[in-house]
């Protein structure tokens, strides 16, 4: 089993889109003065496999379906055109989010890293969520986009994220019982959820 360094605190946040989670993460990571990581652990895993990074970035939270990518990589000691699952990616990133935790405190979003640090101590598992009109709004003015595009792609991006997560680790993506804290980022915005984020979190280090 592996054990987090108990000087160590990871914070692994869910979220649906439009909510702000990403927003509501890199607040949180600031405030408390430790490392944020999103799409930049697609980069560190690519660094630590030999990969191309695009590899990882087309199976970006989306689970495995017999979908496939042919590779050429000298993975061997010697060039070889190797096919590699999205299972392969998955475990590769997993083995980036477990070496960071055991490294430095973090706050990671998204890229089921509750479940991939399940048997880590000092983890705080978040999801921050909203009604669909506010994300709704939320998004038609970060993507400066239309009402009907912006629904579309809550639900496209939701979906995937939830297939992902369910697919990986056998829970329910957004279901309580899956997380330590289940936030609604619309009662106290950005800035207020990061605040209570960060006290439920020292309350629970007493």
């Amino acid at each position: 089993m592996n054990t987090l360094n108990k000087s160590n605190l990871i914070i692994n946040i869910g979220r649906q889109v439009g909510s702000g989670g990403l927003e509501i993460g890199k607040l949180l990571a600031k405030m408390l003065h430790i490392e944020f990581y999103d799409k930049a652990l697609m980069e560190l895993a690519a660094k630590e496999s030999g990969l191309d990074s695009k590899h990882f970035e087309k199976a970006d939270e989306k689970p495995s379906n017999n979908f496939f990518f042919a590779l050429t990589h000298n993975l061997f000691g010697f060039n070889n055109e190797t096919v590699l699952s999205s299972n392969a990616l998955f475990q590769f990133q997993a083995d980036v989010i477990r070496k960071l935790a055991s490294d430095k405190s973090c706050v990671i979003v998204g890229r089921t890293s509750d479940y991939i640090l399940r048997d880590f101590n000092n983890c705080f598992n978040i999801f921050i969520h909203a009604p669909l009109k506010k994300r709704v709004e939320f998004i038609m003015k970060q993507q400066k986009i239309s009402e009907r595009n912006a629904l579309h792609m809550i639900n496209s991006i939701d979906k995937k994220r939830s297939n992902y997560y369910n697919y990986y680790t056998n829970k329910q993506w957004g279901f309580s019982d899956s997380y330590h804290l289940c936030i609604d980022s619309s009662v106290l915005g950005i800035e207020g959820s990061a605040d209570f984020i960060k006290l439920f979190i020292e309350e629970n280090k007493k």
